[in-house]
C-alpha cells in the first residue's frame, strides 16, 4: 500500500520571548521548521521568507532523487530571497534562519538541514537523531573537547557556524532517509532540543499517541524554562489504501491523530490536541503582519550604486517591538561618529564612511572581548570606531599573552575574520578556565595567568 504522513504541529512564543521568530510548514508530504535569528535584524522575516519559498516543494509530484534536487533549488531560492531583502533594506543585515525538514516521496524523507534545529526518527522502537548541529558547541563535542551532556549548558551553545543568511557559498546538508509504515519523524527548533536532553526526547517521542507525545514535549520545554520559541512538527507514517502518496497527492481525509485521554489532558494540560495544526503555515510565516512586512519590503527598491545607504524601517517594522539581540549591536554611535567626520571633511567624508564602516577589529570594552566597527584611533580628534558586538568572554579568563593581544586590539580583514578571531579567543578562554579549575585550591597561578 502507498504511504503518507499523518502530521501534527505546534509553534509558540515560549515563556520568555516577546515575539515568535520560528516558522514552519506542514502537510502530508512536507515537514519544515525554520528558526529565525538576528534580533532587531528580523529573524522572523528570515524564517517566514524561507518557509514561503520552501513550501513550494509541495506544488508538484517528485520521485527519488528529484525530491532532493527540488529541495535544494528552493533552499537556495530562499537564501537568494534573504540576500535580496538585505540589499533592499540594509538594516536587515544580520538576519538569518535555520532550516530543518524535508519532503516525503512515498519511500524516503528527503531532508535539508542547516543550523541547530533538529530531526529525529522513531523506527522499530528506536529513536535516532537524523541531523548534526552546525554549531560551535557541536564542533567542540566532535573534537572531544566537550561532553554531550555539557553542551546544553555551554554559554556559547547558540553560536552557529552555518545558517541561511543570504551569503553565497552556503552548504546545507541534503540527504534522504527511508521511512516505513509505523515510523514517526519529528523536526523541532532548539526551543525544544536546546532545553530538553535527547534521551528524554527519545523516550517521549516513543509514546504511542502522537498528541500525547507532543503535549508532553511542550510541557517539558516549559519546565526547562521555555526560554526560546518552541516549534515541533511530528508525523506518523501510515498506509493509505487506494490513494497516491508523496508531494502533489490529495490530502489524507482525516489526518488528525487520536485525541488523548481525559487523564492525559489533566496531567499535562499545556496544549489541547485541538490546538495542533495538521496542515499549512505556522509561526511567523502564518502571521499576517509578517506577511505584510515581507510584501512591503519586496516592493522597495535597493539604493542606487554608489549612493549612501539612507535606509529606513518599514511602517510595519516601526509598529513592532523587536527582539533584544543576542549579541549587542549598536549602530547609533557609529552613525554619530560618521556624521561628525562628514561635517569635518565635507564631501570626502562619504569616502571615509565607505571605508571605515567596512572595517572591523577585536578589542576590549568593560572587561570583556568585543568586536569594534571602524578603525582604531581617531580622525581629526574623533574616535573612528564603536562597539559592534559584545561577547561574554572575560579578559580575566584569558592567558596573559592573549589578554595583551586583545587590549592592543586585533586587526581583521572583515566581520567574518573578526568572528573567527572571537572563536579562537573563546577556545583559549575555555582552555584557560579548565586549567584553572583543575588546579589544587591555593596553588599559585602559573606564569600565563591561568
Amino acid at each position: 500500500m502507498p504511504l503518507t504522513l499523518r502530521p501534527i504541529a505546534h509553534c509558540e512564543i515560549g515563556l520568555v520571548r516577546k515575539t515568535n521568530q520560528d516558522s514552519g510548514y506542514v502537510s502530508d508530504s512536507a515537514l519544515i521548521v525554520a528558526d529565525g535569528m538576528g534580533g532587531a535584524a528580523a529573524g522572523d522575516l528570515a524564517s517566514a521568507l524561507a518557509i514561503r519559498e520552501l513550501r513550494h516543494v509541495d506544488d508538484a509530484p517528485v520521485e527519488g532523487d528529484e525530491a532532493l534536487s527540488v529541495l535544494e533549488r528552493y533552499t537556495f531560492q530562499a537564501n537568494d530571497g534573504i540576500a535580496n531583502l538585505i540589499e533592499i533594506n540594509p538594516t536587515l543585515d544580520g538576519m538569518g534562519t535555520t532550516i530543518c525538514g524535508g519532503i516525503f516521496d512515498g519511500q524516503n524523507m528527503n531532508i535539508v538541514h542547516i543550523g541547530d534545529s533538529r530531526g529525529y526518527l522513531l523506527s522499530d522502537g528506536v529513536v535516532t537523531r537524523l541531523t548534526h548541529d552546525h554549531s560551535y558547541v557541536q564542533s567542540l563535542v566532535d573534537d572531544g573537547r566537550l561532553r554531550e551532556s555539557e553542551a546544553m549548558n555551554h554559554p556559547h551553545r547558540s553560536l552557529l557556524l552555518k545558517v541561511l543568511n543570504g551569503q553565497p557559498g552556503i552548504t546545507p546538508d541534503f540527504f534522504a532517509t527511508p521511512l516505513k509504515d509505523k515510523d514517526r519523524v519529528m523536526f523541532c527548533s532548539d526551543g525544544l532540543c536546546g532545553l530538553v536532553d535527547d534521551s528524554v526526547i527519545s523516550t517521549v517521542l516513543a509514546l504511542p499517541n502522537p498528541a500525547e507525545a507532543m503535549s508532553t514535549l511542550v510541557e517539558l520545554a516549559h519546565v526547562a524554562g521555555g526560554t526560546d520559541n518552541i516549534t515541533i512538527i511530528m508525523a506518523d507514517v501510515v498506509e493509505v489504501a487506494g490513494r497516491e502518496s508523496g508531494p502533489g497527492a490529495p490530502p489524507d481525509p482525516d489526518p488528525r491523530p487520536a485525541t488523548p485521554t481525559e487523564e492525559t489532558i489533566i496531567l499535562l494540560n499545556p496544549v489541547q490536541p485541538t490546538d495542533y495544526v495538521t496542515s499549512g503555515l505556522i509561526g511567523a510565516a502564518a502571521d499576517p503582519q509578517i506577511t505584510a512586512m515581507l510584501d512591503e519590503l519586496e516592493h522597495e527598491q535597493p539604493p542606487a550604486p554608489g549612493k549612501p545607504l539612507a535606509v529606513k524601517l518599514t511602517s510595519a517594522q516601526q509598529e513592532r517591538q523587536r527582539y533584544t539581540p543576542t549579541t549587542k549591536k549598536s549602530h547609533k554611535g557609529f552613525l554619530i561618529i560618521i556624521a561628525a567626520i562628514v561635517v569635518l571633511l565635507g564631501g570626502a567624508g562619504w569616502a571615509v564612511y565607505s571605508y571605515v564602516s567596512s572595517q572591523f577589529f577585536v578589542g576590549e570594552s568593560g572587561g570583556v572581548v568585543v568586536i569594534y566597527q571602524g578603525l582604531p584611533g581617531t580622525i581629526a580628534g574623533i574616535d573612528t570606531s564603536t562597539v559592534y558586538e559584545t561577547t561574554n568572554i572575560a579578559l580575566t579568563d584569558l592567558p596573559t599573552s592573549w589578554r595583551d593581544k586583545v587590549e592592543a586590539t586585533i586587526p581583521t580583514s572583515g566581520l567574518d575574520q573578526a568572528h573567527a578571531s572571537v572563536q579562537e579567543i573563546l577556545a583559549k578562554s575555555l582552555q584557560c578556565v579548565t586549567e584553572r579549575n583543575a588546579r589544587d585550591p591555593g596553588s599559585p597561578p602559573p606564569a600565563d595567568g591561568c
